[in-house]
């Protein structure tokens, strides 16, 4: 069996994210989420032909021989579900895509998917913030891939604003219609305290509309950490919600995590309209009660916010949308662990319960289910295998009964469950097979000594099943099973 890491080095890779922890850094993938509420989250169709396709990243791949250049994927819905070999594979060697993969770019690091130039096919934003620009190290990158009758082909660099005020451009990305004038935007993160809103429409000739500059409320040396849009207030405008951290010397660990949404305008995204939340590792936006209005769903592997130690099994607290924008306030509408009532597993230390969240609808009774990746899971002797519970929606919210584990250990779910597997790193509730139920894809990102992998769950009338599974990893696309974080970043 290899060596098991450390917990702080199993975050990293859980979330196929290049985490340093020097001066408390934490560079967290933006995580998965699909909305049922008023302004619906964009559905991945890259060829527009009704199904809902899926795209991730293999970010940490070799590419021509240059290690961590990486590269990304689209699988294609069918009638059956997700079709491995119907497929494309990108990278910045592949004609018509700028730049050149190169060691340490970390090409699909973030990823993001709107209409972004109003043609009717859905278009992919890829973010390799670790590209250098010239004589910029680590400047950062963000390459649009335009959608087609044929999927993706093709792409367009989308200018950096701002270049000399931080590194790591595209380093989160997310898209929503922020100011409801029916164009699709682009919010791009930093390695700064400080994220951009691009304003739509985008062109293949890289003109975009205006820039505009979005500072945290704090001082967060290295950025945000997550970033997903959603629309918790009905209002047709998307809002943007970010989590990062501060220094906290209180904290063992030198910093700690905080939260923000902020709420679309006309305008753009209305800064003084600031809602503080709980902080995270990850985020989800989804109508899970049915009212119209996004919830909020926050997981964060370390632990509760009254105890920083990272010595409990993590925490998913969701918060309830309404009129008047997210309630966070003392009684979010959830608050869960592996301790909770409905909630299936035991908290134990270091699960990395809410390591990946995403939200929508697998039954069809208009509720969105909470999809959570328990990232560490120990199933019997297997340590850190991984596993992900499915929690019901209903009128009030999360229900506590009902609640489902998945695994690999799990009858029907393709695989074994064997150490460090990370089997939900990602996951993804997304319609593929046009039954309008949301299906359970789900990543391992370090299957295969950090090779990775994609299992796709179809659902029914009794919500996500086993039956017509399938799981492929870089090997099934005839490409190197060797380390890349396979299946990183999912949307869909």
């Amino acid at each position: 069996m290899p060596q098991r890491p450390s917990h702080h080095l199993r975050l990293a890779l859980a979330t196929a994210t290049a985490v340093a922890l020097t001066g408390g850094l934490l560079v967290c993938s933006a995580a998965t989420a699909s909305a049922a509420g008023s302004v619906r989250q964009y559905k991945a169709d890259f060829n527009g032909d009704g199904y809902g396709d899926v795209a991730f990243a293999a970010p940490y791949a070799k590419v021509g021989g240059k290690g961590m250049a990486g590269y990304v994927a689209v699988v294609y819905g069918s009638s059956t579900g997700l079709n491995p070999a119907k497929r494309t594979v990108v990278s910045q060697n592949t004609a018509g895509v700028p730049g050149t993969a190169e060691a340490e770019d970390s090409f699909g690091e973030a990823l993001a998917v709107a209409d972004l130039n109003g043609d009717g096919y859905t278009d992919l934003a890829v973010g390799a913030p670790g590209e250098d620009v010239g004589s910029d190290v680590d400047g950062g990158s963000v390459t649009v891939l335009w959608g087609s009758a044929a999927g993706i082909k093709n792409g367009t660099s989308v200018k950096d604003p701002a270049p000399t005020a931080h590194d790591n451009w595209g380093k989160l990305l997310t898209a929503g219609d922020f100011n409801g004038d029916g164009k699709a935007d682009l919010a791009v993160g930093t390695g700064s305290s400080h994220v951009y809103m691009i304003r739509g429409r985008f062109t293949t000739a890289g003109v975009t509309g205006t820039a505009q500059k979005i500072n945290l409320p704090e001082n967060a040396e290295y950025g945000a950490d997550a970033m997903k849009a959603g629309d918790t207030n009905g209002d047709k405008k998307a809002d943007l919600v970010l989590t990062y951290r501060i220094d906290d010397t209180s904290d063992a660990s030198g910093s700690w995590s905080k939260g923000v949404a902020y709420m679309g305008a006309s305008s753009g995204l209305d800064t003084a309209m600031s809602r503080p939340l709980n902080g995270g590792t990850s985020i989800a936006l989804g109508d899970i009660d049915g009212d119209g209005y996004d919830e909020i769903a926050l997981g964060n592997v370390f632990t509760k916010e009254d105890d920083h130690t990272g010595t409990l099994g993590g925490q998913v607290v969701v918060i309830r949308g309404s009129a008047g924008g997210p309630i966070n306030g003392d009684a979010p509408m959830a608050e869960l662990t592996q301790d909770s009532t409905g909630v299936p597993g035991t908290d134990e230390a270091n699960d990395g319960f809410g390591g990946s969240v995403s939200i929508a609808d697998t039954n069809g009774d208009g509720y969105g289910e909470l999809a959570i990746g328990v990232v560490f899971e120990d199933i019997g002797s297997a340590e850190d295998t991984g596993a992900t519970v499915l929690m019901n929606g209903s009128s009030s919210g999360v229900s506590r009964t009902g609640g489902r584990t998945f695994s690999q250990a799990t009858t029907g779910v393709p695989g074994t469950a064997e150490s460090m597997d990370y089997f939900g790193s990602d996951v993804l509730l997304s319609d593929v097979n046009k039954d309008g139920r949301a299906d359970f894809t789900i990543a391992a990102g370090f299957e295969n000594e950090g090779v990775g992998a994609v299992t796709a769950l179809l659902s029914s009338a009794d919500g996500v099943g086993t039956s017509n599974s399938r799981s492929f990893g870089p090997g099934t696309f005839g490409l190197s099973r060797t380390y890349g974080a396979f299946g990183t970043g999912l949307l869909g």
